[in-house]
């Protein structure tokens, strides 16, 4: 049985591996992006359940995502998580995605796990 899809759009290789490690041991079925335009066509192939997303990324940064998931009838109820380097943006995302759906790397791992479990009705395995 496969768990709830989480997509994970992350230009860091190292980072996009670890979310997917993490969110994969929990259960979840995660596809990742490398970008936001390759996030876009992932998440409209597929609606996933959640999606984690960096802000600075090549081609399409996470606040355009964001307006364009927000613009689509389809993904504009999809809960946004961004995990952020910039902590100097955090004010203005969290206006667009809410106070409590912004994390700034570095994260502690229990918080992040925890955020993701309460926006997806909890992990998958237990």
């Amino acid at each position: 049985m496969s768990g709830l899809r989480v997509l994970v759009v992350e230009d860091d290789p190292s980072v996009r591996g670890l979310l997917h490690t993490l969110l994969s041991a929990e259960g979840y079925d995660v596809a990742t992006a490398p970008d936001g335009l390759a996030g876009l066509v992932k998440a409209a192939a597929s609606p996933p359940g959640l999606i984690l997303l960096d802000l600075m990324m090549p081609d399409l940064g996470g606040v355009s995502v964001i307006e364009h998931l927000r613009q689509d009838p389809d993904l504009s109820a999809v809960p946004v998580l961004v995990v952020t380097g910039q902590e100097e943006a955090v004010p203005d995302i969290r206006l667009l995605v809410g106070a409590e759906n912004v994390f700034l790397k570095p994260f502690a791992v229990s918080e992040l796990l925890a955020r993701v479990g309460d926006l997806t009705g909890g992990p998958v395995t237990g």
